[in-house]
């Protein structure tokens, strides 16, 4: 059996969505053909990258992971690193040229001080790495993949980037790093569109991720909502989703409520508009999404968005941030949902969906569930990462086998 790894900076079955869930579902589809490996950090706290979790091996559900110590914690040089960047950023924003003009040296300084640094993960690639027929690395953005694919002494190696238009993507050191990948694994059209735009390569095929489909039997809530599941900080446009709804409900009362579930960043208050439900499980989480008016997706920064996916697939009206471009394309290709730009157009948006009658929203859910089963169905997705493996293991000839 063909021993393959996928590398990520995380891997915890609380850790529910993103990368983690990405990287989680494709080592499942995997295992019934393959020995399967997650090579992955002791940390589940991307913000400061503790050490929480024994460095030891697990087995879950037929895959391996292997734990590794990470180095250091994130401390405030990589926030003032991190700051000195956003400044930089802006100030080229209409300048010609790179946006980003550091040196290199400077690029992969960021990058390690945003961490995770794992030593102990990047000497196993280096020692075992050619005992693997394929590895697969998530997402383009950490030094579990910048230094990790510098280990290998073979090219049986892919990234799935799960790109976003954010500054550190810009970096030349990323766009070296993709321009020298054997295989790339997209999520998206969107995405794909977007690596051409930053990194000026048109390499790679659309995998993405397979979805739950089952429909659930509706929530009933109190009070009619919108809904946002998943990391809640500014990162994600949550703290703006908070304020605009604030201000849409001073200028309209009613009923209406808007509530949050997922890791809270913001430290949010409950109020008489706002409901945070903390941490719910999947079954819950349908349920919510099934008995909502609409489900919000503010974040300007997403490379496919399960959540979002998830939603559409219980056939609830998406209302999504137009500044991804990524999640603007599943309100187009599906013919439906809503766009906004800003938080006027999000009132709007949420008028729109107040407005739908039973018809055009029964339309609406059609659409939405159909776009869905047809693009992200557990049997395409599979068949696509298998095809994905089988090329990377014959790149190079047959790895060892156990």
């Amino acid at each position: 059996m063909k021993r393959i790894a996928i590398v990520v900076p995380r891997c915890h079955e609380t850790l529910v969505g993103g990368a983690e869930a990405l990287a989680w579902q494709y080592a499942t589809l995997l295992a019934g053909d393959y020995a399967v490996e997650v090579l992955t950090t002791t940390a589940t706290d991307y913000v400061s990258w503790t050490n929480d979790l024994p460095a030891r091996d697990e087995q879950r559900d037929g895959v391996t992971i292997r734990r590794f110590r990470v180095a250091r914690e994130r401390g405030g040089y990589f926030h003032d690193l991190h700051r000195r960047l956003l400044t930089h950023f802006a100030a080229n924003a209409n300048a010609e040229g790179p946006r980003v003009r550091w040196p290199e040296a400077l690029q992969e300084e960021f990058i390690r001080a945003q961490g995770p640094v794992c030593p102990g993960l990047i000497e196993h690639l280096a020692q075992h790495g050619d005992e693997y027929a394929a590895l697969i690395f998530l997402t383009y953005l950490y030094p579990t993949t910048y230094d990790g694919v510098r280990a290998l002494a073979h090219r049986r190696w892919a990234i799935v980037p799960t790109l976003h238009d954010e500054p550190p993507a810009y970096f030349g050191a990323f766009a070296q790093m993709a321009r020298h990948t054997p295989r790339l694994l997209w999520n998206t059209l969107a995405e794909k569109r977007l690596g051409k735009k930053l990194w000026d390569i048109d390499a790679g095929n659309i995998v993405a991720m397979t979805v739950a489909t089952d429909p659930i039997a509706p929530a009933r809530e109190r009070e009619p909502y919108l809904l946002y599941c998943g990391r809640i900080d500014s990162h994600k446009g949550c703290a703006m989703l908070i304020e605009a709804f604030e201000t849409y409900k001073a200028a309209n009362p009613s009923t209406l409520r808007l509530v949050l579930t997922g890791a809270d960043k913001l430290g949010l208050r409950e109020s008489a508009e706002v409901r945070y439900l903390g941490f719910v499980d999947e079954a819950r989480k349908f349920a919510l999404m099934a008995g909502a008016l609409a489900f919000v997706h503010p974040s300007p920064y997403e490379s496919l968005s399960i959540v979002a996916l998830e939603a559409m697939a219980q056939g609830t009206p998406v209302v999504v941030n137009g500044e991804c471009e990524i999640l603007a394309d599943h309100v187009t290709l599906s013919g439906s949902g809503f766009v906004f730009h800003g938080a006027a157009e999000l009132h709007a948006a949420i008028d729109q969906v107040l407005a739908l009658d039973a018809g055009t929203r029964a339309k609406q859910a059609a659409r939405a569930r159909a776009y869905v089963l047809h693009n992200y169905s557990r049997e395409q997705v599979r068949a696509r990462l298998v095809a994905e493996v089988e090329a990377l293991s014959e790149a190079e000839g047959l790895a060892a086998s156990g």
